[in-house]
């Protein structure tokens, strides 16, 4: 039965399932210090990502993300994206995408990624989130917005602590509509918050931020 998305790994050379932990710190200390061995294990991932995302792809899902969480540039450096990320997230949307034109491939990676956005478009995604602003991250809206727009949609830059966690109905609204105010007229902007939504925040915020988007935000 078709899905909306099904996430799958991704060939972030960390990681991708668990938290921070002294494996993520060893992995980083890996990258400059032994980066043949960081491309073998690379490769490997990269094969099995394929087989699994390809398998997805003929059970008939719609779009499948790629859960990049941990190749921000709090993690990981702009060269060390590029030759440690960038090939191998674009062979996998490359060689699925072969078989299944018409699949889907979005991108999800945490924190800072202003510095990185031209290079996730370069390996095919089609979406990016969750575009964390500053303080959280380093993504302006307008200036992803202008780099992005007709060629792949955004999601997020809702900040999760200043303006859900700590902030309040005002604060959220002005956070929405200025997003909507920026993103929403070249299409192709899902507001969301810029990752994940923490146990403490009032429901009543997440309410009010869809009663925003659906009183404010439609295209049509």
């Amino acid at each position: 039965m078709p899905g909306y998305a099904t996430p799958c790994p991704s060939t972030d050379p960390r990681h991708p399932y668990g938290d921070a932990s002294w494996g993520d710190l060893l992995d980083q200390v890996a990258l400059p210090d032994d980066p043949g061995k960081c491309h073998a294990c690379l490769e490997r991932l990269t094969a099995g990502t394929i087989d699994l995302a390809t398998r997805q792809a003929r059970e008939g899902v719609d779009a499948i993300l790629v859960s990049s969480a941990f190749a921000g540039a709090g993690m990981i450096a702009h060269d060390m994206y590029a030759e440690f990320v960038l090939p191998y997230e674009r062979r996998v949307i490359e060689t699925v995408r072969r078989e299944h034109a018409e699949l889907s491939f979005y991108t999800h990676t945490c924190g800072a990624i202003g510095d990185r956005l031209d290079l996730m478009l370069e390996t095919g995604t089609q979406g990016i989130d969750t575009l964390a602003p500053p303080p959280l991250g380093t993504v302006e809206l307008e200036q992803a917005t202008a780099l992005l727009e007709g060629r792949a949609f955004i999601k997020g830059n809702i900040d999760p602590v200043h303006t859900l966690l700590h902030g309040d109905e005002r604060a959220l609204e002005e956070a929405v509509l200025e997003r909507l105010a920026i993103a929403a007229p070249g299409g192709g902007y899902i507001r969301s918050s810029a990752c994940s939504v923490a146990p403490a925040v009032a429901p009543a915020l997440i309410e009010s931020m869809s009663r925003l988007v659906r009183e404010r935000g439609r295209y049509c």
